[in-house]
């Protein structure tokens, strides 16, 4: 029963989450921040999960990396696309999160794993609510088809572009990409 209980629990916060990016109540103050930082405390807290399944969890940053951002809803968005990765990526294996800049200026955190990838058809209904690639894939394996359309969410109010792209052979790579800061 307590499974159950935070699981709607978590099922309830993500809805109440949504909810306030569609009447535009959600609180986005965009700052200067250091993504670098950020990604490595989002990965430290979901380390123990990755361990669980026996998966490598690597990080490829430069030390600072300014992104001007809401640091609460990136955070969430980073962790959202993180935990999915963790959770559908094979047992015992990797997961890396690179960030870099790209020659527009633009921050980038790619988040690339060897699970089961994403079919091109896919890339964009992965992002709505609810939706599931495969409808086999029980509660047990994952939540409610939310954590996705989250992170499009956060890193949109954010004036950022969040999409799967294209990778040789199986696996998946979530590309955010946010606008510098200062």
């Amino acid at each position: 029963m307590l499974e159950e209980v935070e699981r709607l629990t978590r099922l309830v916060d993500n809805l109440l989450t949504l909810a306030r990016g569609d009447s535009g109540k959600a609180q986005i103050v965009p700052r200067s921040m250091n993504m670098s930082s950020l990604v490595g405390t989002v990965i430290d807290d979901l380390r123990i999960l990755a361990e669980e399944k026996g998966q490598e969890l690597t990080l490829k940053r430069p030390p600072v990396l300014n992104v001007m951002a809401d640091e609460d809803t990136i955070r969430l968005a980073v962790s959202n696309v993180l935990h999915n990765s963790i959770t559908y990526a094979q047992e015992g294996g990797h997961i890396e999160v690179r960030l870099e800049t790209i020659d527009d200026g633009s921050a980038v955190i790619d988040i690339i794993d060897d699970g089961p990838g994403i079919a091109p058809d896919q890339r964009e209904k992965v992002f709505e609510r609810f939706y599931r690639i495969d409808k086999a894939r029980s509660r047990e394996a994952g939540g409610a088809g939310l954590g996705l359309a989250i992170a499009r969410w956060a890193v949109e109010a954010n004036n950022g572009r969040i999409e799967f792209i294209d990778m040789e052979g199986s696996g998946s790579r979530c590309r955010i990409t946010l606008g510098r800061g200062s």
